[in-house]
């Protein structure tokens, strides 16, 4: 489903594989038309799937900030923190101060919603974390930017 008119709609996913360690996070924007107006293979240090799903999430805020959003989606299958997220709970291992950078980032937009979305339905995100996880484990990052 699109998003209304003026809001975009952010895909982010997490991948991390615990007996390796690698780990990838992608994300897609898309605006009310469906059209995708960028996407990001990243990987971070990370130690667990929730963090790599966190750090996801924090990455995909902190883009739609740079790029002037004011109202955004953020539809994740990481139910446990989507579910912590929309209810205003950012407390988080204390490992990782993510989860307050992203309380920080969600204060900054004029709206702001988490929802939750089964995999099936964040399928782009999910193979952008998959391929940084199985490619990328050397690399810093890569960004698509379609026009």
């Amino acid at each position: 489903m699109p998003p209304f008119f003026g809001w975009i709609k952010c895909n982010p996913d997490g991948a991390y594989d615990e007996i390796t360690g690698a780990n990838g996070a992608g994300y897609v924007m898309r605006d009310y038309s469906c059209k995708a107006s960028f996407c990001a293979s990243l990987v971070f240090q990370v130690k667990s799937a929730e963090e790599a799903e966190a750090r996801a999430i924090w990455e995909v805020m902190k883009k739609a900030l740079e790029l002037n959003f004011t109202h955004v989606i953020i539809e994740s299958d990481a139910k446990n923190l989507i579910n912590k997220f929309s209810t205003g709970c950012f407390d988080g291992d204390t490992s990782t101060d993510v989860f307050k950078d992203i309380q920080f980032f969600s204060l900054k937009f004029v709206d702001c919603i988490f929802s939750f979305q089964p995999r099936l339905c964040n399928s782009v995100a999910h193979e952008l974390s998959q391929w940084a996880k199985k490619t990328m484990s050397l690399c810093t990052g890569l960004c698509l930017l379609f026009g």
